[in-house]
């Protein structure tokens, strides 16, 4: 019983670790057809904005949220001033935001310091077996599925949601039946600015904060988005996170952490051999058979 307890607290740790690290760039991706490489300095923005706000007094949930609002004024701002220029051009748009990827991380070297206070973990731990785990590993599983749900939520009965949809499916059209197409892309870019640094934020209690704290999030996220694709967003996202998560906890458990993230790449270099289009592809190939076999019936 504690061998599967330990499995599936890892494996909980891990889909809360790929999916937070993803969601943002996903939300870009998927709805922009934007590659944003300043994705990881948005959540090293979350994380100084969280750490700052934790230490002038907010308490910790604000300080989480204060450390997402600014990561999404920054990402309005890099997508008024730059990224809006260049939609529909993947290659350009790539190129722009590796570019203020080291600017913002440069930048924050220079006004933030090379670190700052971190914020402590006070929500203890507990004991199963003998061996101490940790509540906030918890916490951050419960936070993941909050954040999916709300997001299916968020694109399934609202009017944004409709819209956002509409945009990503066809442009032209939505444009021509009167949906401000820019505003939806600005919008949906401070959406996914917002869930980058408040990823970052929750981050902050586990890492390390400075200037480089993104880096090591941001490999992360592009395996996620690519094994994913960009068919069914919220689909795609939570099962490609499931599937690498899980691939990840059985070789870490059974070799070391290094030989999880490498099995964890090795599973997308896999899919992305047989399924360019991402995992959705799949699906969408079960249901076109299906609806073969049920008109075949």
């Amino acid at each position: 019983m504690l061998d599967i307890f330990i499995f599936f607290y890892q494996y909980m740790d891990a889909f809360a670790l790929l999916t937070l690290s993803a969601v943002g760039l996903m939300i870009i991706f998927g709805m922009m057809g934007v590659i944003n490489m300043a994705h990881g300095e948005l959540m090293m923005i979350g994380a100084f904005g969280a750490a700052r706000s934790f230490h002038a007094g907010l308490p910790l949930p604000l300080a989480l949220v204060a450390g997402g609002i600014a990561a999404t004024v920054v990402g309005l701002v890099l997508e008024r001033l730059v990224i809006r220029h260049l939609y529909g051009r993947l290659l350009y748009s790539l190129v722009a935001t590796w570019g203020l990827s080291l600017i913002l991380s440069q930048g924050a070297l220079i006004v933030l310091g090379t670190s700052t206070p971190g914020i402590p973990s006070d929500f203890g731990n507990f004991e199963v077996g003998g061996l101490t785990f940790s509540v906030y590993r918890i916490l951050l599983f419960v936070i993941t599925v909050c954040v999916i749900a709300g997001l299916w939520a968020l694109f399934r009965f609202t009017g944004f949601g409709l819209k956002a949809r509409a945009t990503m499916s066809n442009p032209d059209m939505a444009r021509a039946l009167g949906i401000d197409t820019k505003r939806i892309y600005m919008l949906t870019f401070g959406l996914g600015s917002f869930l980058a640094g408040f990823a970052g934020a929750l981050f902050s209690l586990t890492a390390p904060i400075q200037p480089s704290f993104g880096a090591s999030y941001t490999p992360i996220a592009f395996i996620v988005v690519v094994v994913a694709g960009s068919r069914n967003i919220i689909l795609g996202l939570t099962m490609a996170a499931l599937m690498l998560a899980l691939v990840k906890t059985t070789f870490t458990i059974n070799v070391n952490i290094l030989g999880g993230y490498v099995a964890m790449l090795a599973a997308a270099l896999l899919v992305i051999r047989f399924t360019p289009n991402g995992i959705t592809e799949w699906l969408r190939q079960a249901q076109v058979l299906l609806r073969r076999l049920i008109a075949d019936r």
